[in-house]
């Protein structure tokens, strides 16, 4: 079983098998400075650790979005029913579909995100929010 083994300061070590489980429990600071180190030790031709190649990815994805990259690509398969969550500590935005497909977003940058995708996203934000509403009301 492969995981991405992370060491803080004070020998304090943390383990993580999926990329949101780090991102529940990282900042933005350590988000950061994830990218950083990443970028300084691996470079997307040499990397032959599917682990390794798996953060390089995620992190170039979140952080240096490219309108070529395959997964805006994938888009257009995006369907509901959508899930949308925000990692609030690291400010990071997360679209999933049933179908696997996931996209980590900062939310400060600007992503090659279709009219359709951005829609869907729109809707499920309103239903949740309505839904929200009513359940304050009820109460």
């Amino acid at each position: 079983m492969k995981f991405w083994k992370i060491i803080r300061v004070g020998n304090h070590t943390e383990v993580y098998q999926v990329f949101e489980d780090m991102l529940k429990n990282f900042d933005r600071e350590d988000l950061d400075k994830l990218w950083s180190l990443v970028k300084e030790r691996f470079n997307s031709p040499g990397l032959t650790d599917d682990k390794e190649k798996e953060l390089w990815v995620e992190l170039k994805r979140l952080f240096e979005p490219d309108d070529t990259d395959t997964l805006w690509k994938l888009q257009r398969y995006m369907h509901d029913p959508l899930k949308w969550w925000l990692y609030d500590t690291c400010g990071v935005h997360h679209v999933s579909t049933e179908r696997g497909h996931d996209i980590f977003m900062l939310v400060e940058k600007d992503y090659p995100l279709t009219t359709a995708l951005m829609t869907l996203m729109l809707c499920n934000k309103l239903r949740v929010d309505q839904y929200s509403e009513m359940a304050d009301e009820l109460l």
